[in-house]
């Protein structure tokens, strides 16, 4: 079979099955998930909450990762960090605030810079750096806002750290659907769709994860090309949003 022809085939078959989300579930491995807890926002996510997880560094280089999902709205998330509590340090994260422009990375051309942008269910309505959010707590209108749809996508960027020392990662996040306000479900952060819809924006599944992992080599060169064609693909199918 001719190269062009195999390799034809093999974007089908990855379309096929990486980017078709159906209530995927979240990786495995966080130290802070969302799932259960009340959601913050209040229509149009003008209430933010913050959170806050520690962990103890066992590499010298870890990478962190924020993982989204929101099927009937976007969360806006903002002013990421992470410090150093043994050894006290200002934020080792990049563009924690998102204010410092976008690239394209893995298909996203609204990669925030210093990060890098995952879509590993082939999610829709991925995330992007929006510069028009409602203010958040320390007054920056610039956020990652993310509104992944019946999956998670994810951000991510790798630091340095000390073997043995506590790091705190700490963010703000609010909600958009305006459940805290309204009354109607959903009214928790879930991982999963529960109410039965478990293919497109009417399902209930919100949530974010953070993750504080060893950092590891880029993958292969086949994963990259699923990763690209699904990033090509979810561009097309983008679900319009309320900014």
């Amino acid at each position: 079979m001719p190269l062009a022809i195999a390799l034809a085939f093999v974007a089908v078959i990855v379309l096929q099955t990486r980017c078709w989300a159906q209530n995927n579930p979240p990786p495995a491995g966080a130290i802070l998930d969302l799932n259960g807890t009340p959601i913050p926002g209040g229509g149009n996510g003008i209430t933010y909450q913050q959170y806050m997880v520690d962990f103890t560094a066992t590499f010298k280089s870890t990478a962190i990762t924020f993982a989204f999902r929101d099927d009937p709205a976007d969360i806006s998330f903002n002013e990421a960090s992470v410090t150093d509590l043994t050894t006290p340090s200002g934020n080792l994260l990049t563009n924690g605030n998102f204010t410092g422009g976008v690239y394209t990375d893995n298909g996203n051309p609204f990669t925030p810079v210093g990060w890098t942008y995952a879509n590993p269910f082939g999610t829709v309505s991925g995330g992007v750096v929006n510069s028009s959010c409602n203010p958040d707590p320390l007054g920056n209108s610039t956020c990652w806002f993310d509104g992944a749809l019946q999956a998670y996508d994810e951000i991510s960027q790798t630091t340095a750290t000390t073997v043995g020392d506590s790091y705190q990662i700490s963010f703000y996040v609010a909600e958009s659907s305006g459940c805290s306000t309204n009354g109607g479900p959903p009214c928790n952060f879930s991982a999963l769709s529960t109410n039965g819809d478990t293919t497109d924006s009417g399902g209930n599944g919100i949530d974010v994860l953070a993750y504080a992992q060893p950092a590891v080599p880029e993958p292969a060169s086949m994963a990259l090309l699923g990763t690209a064609l699904c990033g090509a693909y979810v561009l097309l199918r983008r679900r319009p949003r309320l900014y």
